[in-house]
């Protein structure tokens, strides 16, 4: 086992992992967490060094085809106040108190898939009836907020659509392959982690 103090061997890595992490500071939605690691110093001795990362509970983006074409919406969005074109989705846990237990384990693909379909019928009136995780998007060293993207192919209507009130939907509307990637190209889908997927997936 490393320790503190311990010199670097060859084999082995410069930052490993020492400990369980734990909640600095925590918010409804998000917390500062605190990982323990162990990082060798520039003679290749090991200290320890806490890094600090935002962690909030992952979120879900549907992927929905039909007839060789994809479903958007039409969203405004008060981060960019302006309108733009979205894969439907949303959040997998809606605070950060239910997703805590999580910090060092996966977070099991089935709550993943329920909460898609969930979004699926509240956002879209949709009811998947099949659906599969196609693409995990990580957004960055200081900050986890992991993006799940979900292909749907088949679906049923749902009579009853939740309306979200906080969510300012104008509309849906199915696009080609190709009128999404020029959508992509410039910038009428102006969330980049959904552009990289969609250009992935579609190229």
């Amino acid at each position: 086992m490393i320790k503190i103090g311990d010199k670097r061997e060859n084999s082995q890595r410069k930052i490993i992992s020492n400990g369980e992490p734990f909640v600095i500071s925590k918010g409804r939605i998000g917390a500062i967490v605190g990982y323990p690691m162990l990082v060798a110093n520039k003679q290749d001795i090991f200290e320890e060094k806490i890094f600090e990362k935002f962690v909030r509970a992952p979120g879900t983006r549907m992927l929905i085809k039909k007839d060789k074409k994809i479903l958007l919406q039409e969203e405004y969005r008060t981060e960019t106040n302006s309108i733009d074109w979205r894969l439907p989705g949303g959040k997998v846990l809606d605070t950060f108190e239910e997703y805590e237990k999580y910090l060092n384990i996966n977070i099991p693909e089935e709550t993943i898939i329920i909460s898609g379909k969930k979004e699926l019928e509240e956002e879209v009136g949709l009811a998947a009836k099949n659906i599969k995780i196609i693409e995990k998007s990580v957004c960055g060293a200081t900050v986890q907020w992991d993006l799940f993207y979900l292909l749907v192919e088949e679906f049923d209507m749902v009579k009853n659509k939740e309306n979200h009130e906080t969510e300012d939907i104008l509309c849906h509307k199915w696009f080609t392959d190709k009128e999404v990637i020029e959508m992509c190209k410039n910038g009428s889908i102006s969330e980049d982690r959904s552009v990289a997927v969609l250009l992935k997936y579609l190229l």
